[in-house]
């Protein structure tokens, strides 16, 4: 006799989970949100360092004084890194609640874990950057120049290690949800790798100039969670997920 294969999700009425699936759709599409206000990010960085960012070969003098005229940029700079915080743990509560109806385990705690340090590590590295402007402000000699250059170099090993944590949420995002046929090829495939580049941008501590590959990596993990909330948002709007 053959047991037949239950569905990890359980099956409720329409007017039981029609809420719940409301405020679970609501919070993936923050996932959207997080990968637009990411995108917004990179332009305004890819402009802050074309224009008033001291440059990176700058002097400890010219740093101080550099970055105290550009301090509303880094304000503005340090606001849209620090979006990406509430906006990426809104979408977790969604994905939390897609993972554990796929089975309570500990991967979905170890997703969940991770993915709050995913998004916590990079906002707190801007946000010690931030005060690269006030310490200009008040002194521009060369060992005040010194510390701006120093602190300065926060976000970019921020963003490195951010790697480590990015790996871990991803790669049990996709074991979990390729249980139950919600990721497909495509999700898979990029998640691993994404996954690889993070970990390889861990090295920016050793190399500085693997941090290259750590800012593509946070860069395609940004466009993969706003995929990923596209996806999920179409395909659990049942009240169950079957195994394929």
């Amino acid at each position: 006799m053959t047991t037949p294969l239950r569905s990890p999700l359980p099956v409720s009425s329409a007017s039981d989970s029609a809420g719940p699936v409301r405020d679970e759709r609501r919070l993936l599409f923050s996932g959207v949100l997080f990968g637009v206000a990411n995108l917004a990010g990179l332009i305004f960085i890819v402009a802050f360092m074309a224009t008033t960012h001291p440059p990176m070969d700058a002097t400890p003098v010219e740093a101080a004084i550099g970055f105290r005229d550009a301090g509303l940029m880094v304000g503005i700079g340090t606001f849209l890194a620090m979006l990406g915080l509430p906006l990426g743990l809104l979408f977790l509560g969604g994905l939390g609640s897609v993972l554990r109806r796929t089975g309570d385990g500990p991967l979905v705690g170890a997703a969940v874990s991770a993915g709050i340090a995913s998004f916590l590590i990079p906002a707190m590295g801007s946000l010690v950057s931030a005060i690269s402007p006030a310490i200009g402000a008040a002194d521009t000699s060369a060992a005040a120049g010194a510390v701006v250059k120093a602190i300065d170099g926060v976000m970019p090993m921020s963003v490195a290690l951010g790697g480590f944590p990015r790996a871990v949420l991803l790669l049990a995002v996709v074991v979990l949800l390729a249980r139950v046929g919600l990721a497909g090829r495509g999700l898979k495939v990029s998640g691993y790798a994404i996954a690889v580049l993070g970990l390889v941008g861990t090295g920016t501590f050793i190399l500085q100039p693997l941090f290259g590959i750590a800012s593509i990596s946070s860069l395609l993990f940004a466009g993969w969670v706003t995929v990923l909330a596209l996806v999920l948002r179409r395909r659990t709007a049942a009240p169950a997920i079957s195994r394929a």
